[in-house]
């Protein structure tokens, strides 16, 4: 039967094919020599270690500044000086809900109103201004600021709940009294 050796034929040259196509230099994930060395500022920062406060956990995934505009999908913004955005999981470990408060998350280097976040460009990407965490669940959050042009953006204070430590308890579960500093210096730029 001749179909027989030529199915074996294809089956050969795809495999070749794709085993080609998978060649480097042996580094997982750096792509070529020529590369490996240049950072990009679109390329993703990575997280930061996790940081506590009351029942919420946070990790800082990514922070940028410099943004000259936001969109969403029905509305767009410029700033008054400069955009930056925080890419914020919050994770909570308790098995009760706790209440994250995007209001509450301040941007280390800015003072005044300035430094929490945007109304305007927070309801231009359709992010909540409270979100209600189940027990053993976590959220991924934006948020966005409208800092000066001349902000030196050092960081993002985030501020977990106030809520009791335990079922029969009144006392407040620990948490920082001024938020938790997670030290990031920001990129800059799209």
């Amino acid at each position: 039967m001749a179909t027989r050796p030529v199915v074996a034929g294809m089956t050969c040259a795809v495999v070749l094919g794709v085993l080609a196509g998978c060649g480097g230099d042996g580094r997982a994930g750096t792509g070529s020599g020529r590369d490996a060395g240049r950072a990009s500022a679109s390329a993703p920062q990575r997280p930061l270690r996790p940081h506590r406060d009351g029942h919420l956990t946070f990790t800082l995934l990514a922070l940028r500044c410099g943004l000259t505009a936001v969109a969403g999908s029905h509305s767009e913004a410029q700033p008054d000086g400069q955009f930056c955005s925080a890419r914020l999981r919050v994770d909570n470990q308790d098995p009760n809900f706790h209440t994250f408060v995007a209001a509450q998350q301040r941007l280390e280097g800015v003072t005044g109103p300035r430094a929490r976040p945007d109304a305007f460009a927070m309801a231009v990407r359709r992010q909540h201004e409270e979100v209600e965490i189940g027990g053993h669940d976590l959220v991924e959050v934006e948020l966005w600021y409208d800092v000066p042009r001349d902000a030196r953006v050092t960081g993002l204070r985030v501020t977990g709940d106030r809520d009791p430590s335990g079922y029969l308890s009144t006392r407040p579960a620990d948490h920082a009294p001024d938020g938790v500093l997670i030290r990031e210096e920001p990129r800059t730029g799209p």
